[in-house]
């Protein structure tokens, strides 16, 4: 994940900065993803009272070999983000998209990161 947002998701929607937060891990055999991957419980009071949306998606990576489980929070409008996020990851685990810059840069755009923010990841992305 690209690094300025990291643990801020949540104050940066409801102060109106950031419109989606993603979250997603391999599912262990237990079912249960730790809330410092997945923060549900952080979440959880925003999305009864509505002003956040929850959506997830469990996806097989055929890379990976196992199931992932993918969890966004939008705000209310911004529903698509969520939904193109699911698209994009389903097409890459499915490996009708290619896991490239141009994935990065569409993800990054959908959080939120500005330009600089993205160019950062890629950049140490390729260091590794």
């Amino acid at each position: 994940m690209i690094g300025p947002h990291e643990g801020r998701e949540l104050d940066l929607m409801l102060t109106g900065k950031k419109f989606l937060a993603a979250f997603g891990d391999i599912v262990p055999p237990t079912g249960q993803i730790d809330e410092a991957i997945i923060p549900e419980q952080k979440f959880s009071p925003y999305v009864k009272n509505g002003a956040l949306r929850r959506f997830e998606k469990q996806l097989f990576s055929g890379r990976l070999r196992q199931p992932m489980l993918y969890v966004c929070f939008v705000i209310p409008g911004h529903e698509w983000r969520a939904e193109t996020f699911f698209g994009l990851r389903e097409m890459v685990h499915s490996g009708e998209w290619p896991a490239d810059d141009a994935t990065d840069i569409i993800i990054g755009r959908l959080l939120g990161y500005s330009q600089e923010d993205i160019d950062h990841f890629i950049h140490k992305s390729k260091e590794r």
